[in-house]
């Protein structure tokens, strides 16, 4: 059963997927039709799932559900996954390369792979104080919080030399 996203609790689970490029209306129509879909339908062993999604900057999909109502089985996190796997099918995207680092400067996501962090860093487009997407959390919580960080608080900061930190 789809509800609104900020109606999830903070203890609700959340996947995040990533596009390197930013999502056309058009394919952003289709992911929310397909999403509105699958959350309103979504269940683990015949339970209904209070799940939801949101499209954010135009090039993330997060998908949650409220583990306080009914936890997802592993079948219903692999129809998920399925789903992602469609769209990105359907759109001829990826959503689901978990290499590519996202970072927001001047209102605007934009997609570096790590090899290209050092030339980033290089020509100060990346620092230390950089905000990043850290696509790598599990809850509400941590993704209302901590979903934006700097660079300096994630794996990035292995790539800055400790007396720029």
């Amino acid at each position: 059963m789809r509800v609104p996203f900020e109606n999830l609790s903070d203890q609700s689970r959340v996947w995040i997927y990533a596009s390197q490029t930013p999502f056309n209306p058009k394919q952003t129509a289709f992911i929310s039709e397909a999403l509105t879909a699958f959350t309103d339908d979504w269940q683990a062993h015949g339970t209904p799932l209070k799940a939801s999604f949101m499209i954010s900057h135009s090039q993330f999909i997060v998908i949650g559900v409220d583990e306080s109502h009914h936890s997802p089985s592993g079948c219903s996190i692999d129809k998920s996954v399925q789903i992602i796997k469609n769209i990105e099918s359907e759109l001829g995207i990826d959503l689901m390369n978990r290499m590519a680092v996202y970072i927001l400067k001047d209102n605007m996501v934009q997609t570096a792979m790590p090899k290209d962090l050092g030339g980033l860093i290089a020509d100060h487009i990346l620092t230390p104080d950089s905000q990043v997407f850290d696509n790598t959390i599990t809850s509400c919580k941590s993704f209302r919080e901590n979903w934006i960080k700097t660079a300096k608080e994630t794996w990035i900061q292995r790539y800055f030399k400790q007396e720029n930190v």
